[in-house]
């Protein structure tokens, strides 16, 4: 089984973030694409495979369920924890496999529950049911993990921090450990004003340009200037989730780029 360091964990945590963010927010123009992402990246990265694979036991007949399901009616849920994440899993990949990533068609489209609604209103309750529960569970997996990896790191090296929370899929912690021991890594001066300079020129593009993933690129720039304001490091999580969402627009990815940078020699 592979060991992951906490730093390792919360870099998983937050691409994992930015995926399932993307999908759980996501309108039905670009539902299939977002699902198609999500479940290749539950599927190849390793650590949450292996959550999958421990969690995925029992075997459901996708297709006969679709054909019995009456019409509004919501899909059953399990009480059983691993029952649910196997219908869960199971019925996104079907979703995947059968109508490349469009898990709308899964119940129809247009209704799920409610005639007197729209498409985007219905897709969401169909999230809230079965996609956000699949979320949670996966990030408390990677938060029980990074507590434990914490705890071992935290025997090694008291100036590690011990005091942790999970929030929305993405895990933060504490930077004070108690005492006169502090792990906060302080910015100089001209370090902070030339990367808040930089946040403000990628902002400026954000909001006069129509590019992937602002919404998200936004509150990812938010968390960091906050890190700032503090005159502390931004998380690496939070930069690794911000140089793959920027990826994709070249004028943000290379303003992107620059600020990732800034801070590695920091």
């Amino acid at each position: 089984m592979i060991t992951y360091s906490s730093d390792e964990l919360q870099n998983i945590s937050a691409e994992f973030r930015a995926v399932a963010r993307r999908l759980s927010r996501t309108d039905y123009s670009q539902c299939d694409a977002n699902l198609k992402r999500f479940m290749s990246f539950i599927d190849t990265n390793p650590l949450i495979k292996s959550f999958i694979e421990e969690n995925n036991i029992k075997q459901y007949d996708i297709q006969a369920i679709l054909n019995a399901r009456d019409w509004l009616d919501p899909f059953e849920i399990s009480h059983i924890t691993t029952e649910e994440i196997s219908f869960e899993y199971q019925l996104l990949h079907f979703a995947v496999k059968n109508y490349e990533g469009n898990f709308t068609q899964l119940y129809g489209t247009h209704w799920y529950i409610r005639t007197k609604s729209t498409v985007n209103d219905e897709m969401h309750t169909f999230i809230e049911h079965i996609i956000d529960p699949l979320i949670d569970y996966i990030a408390e997996f990677i938060r029980k993990k990074y507590d434990f990896a914490i705890q071992g790191e935290v025997t090694k090296d008291a100036s590690i921090p011990h005091s942790l929370s999970a929030t929305n899929s993405t895990i933060v912690f504490n930077s004070s450990v108690g005492g006169d021991v502090s792990t906060t890594v302080t910015l100089d001066d001209k370090i902070n004003h030339e990367a808040q300079d930089i946040i403000g020129e990628i902002t400026q593009l954000l909001k006069t340009n129509e590019i992937d993933n602002s919404s998200e690129i936004l509150e990812i720039l938010e968390s960091i200037n906050d890190s700032l304001k503090e005159n502390e490091h931004p998380k690496k999580g939070f930069l690794t989730a911000l140089k793959s969402l920027c990826s994709s627009t070249a004028s943000v990815a290379t303003l992107a780029a620059a600020l990732i940078k800034l801070f590695s020699s920091s």
